[in-house]
């Protein structure tokens, strides 16, 4: 019974040793957490308060953090490089379309639309916002944000041009729109029943 009982304790002693040694290699081989959600701040131009960040998970045998963040009701994933060598938080892949930083693999396949689109939003920047966007949409439509329902606003790249796409339900027809993140110029627009 003793014997068993001295078994049992230099299994459990195993085990916390060989928990604590994973853990300092986690702590010196990887970057933080809090790490990570500087990068992505960093790389989105925002404070990092003003997101929220659903998940941060470690792919141990990747080597990268996958990442799923909010920001103004909008869900961006990042990849980024988990290891804190030299090149540790680099941003592997990202679906967030306006770069402010040069830290992105280019040679990493999984990148080409995130540089396109970073190259080209270098050219075309945001000057309304989503907001204005909303407005713009309403004011041709001629009605307002209380008359409607069912809006969804969100930023999308179309043709090498920054577009806010703008939907609502009004007076039973839906219409959706596409205008111009830089001039607010309606690019097209689109009206149709509900019931067809």
């Amino acid at each position: 019974m003793k014997n068993t009982k001295k078994i049992i304790i230099i299994v459990i002693g195993v085990l916390l040793i060989l928990a604590l040694i994973f853990l300092i290699y986690l702590k010196v081989a990887f970057i933080s957490k809090s790490e990570v959600k500087d990068i992505i701040a960093a790389n989105m131009n925002v404070n990092v308060n003003d997101l929220y960040f659903e998940s941060i998970d470690l792919e141990l045998d990747k080597g990268i953090y996958e990442v799923e963040v909010y920001y103004h009701n909008d869900d961006y994933e990042y990849k980024i490089d988990a290891k804190s060598a030299t090149e540790g938080g680099r941003i592997i892949y990202t679906d967030f379309k306006y770069f402010t930083n040069s830290i992105i693999d280019n040679n990493n396949s999984n990148t080409n639309e995130s540089t396109n689109n970073e190259n080209a939003s270098n050219s075309n920047t945001t000057t309304i916002t989503m907001d204005e966007a909303r407005d713009i949409a309403l004011n041709h439509a001629s009605t307002n944000i209380n008359s409607i329902t069912h809006l969804r606003t969100e930023r999308d790249y179309e043709n090498n041009t920054l577009v806010y796409e703008v939907d609502f339900i009004y007076n039973n027809y839906e219409y959706d729109y596409k205008i111009d993140a830089a001039t607010g110029t309606i690019i097209s627009y689109d009206v149709d029943s509900i019931y067809d």
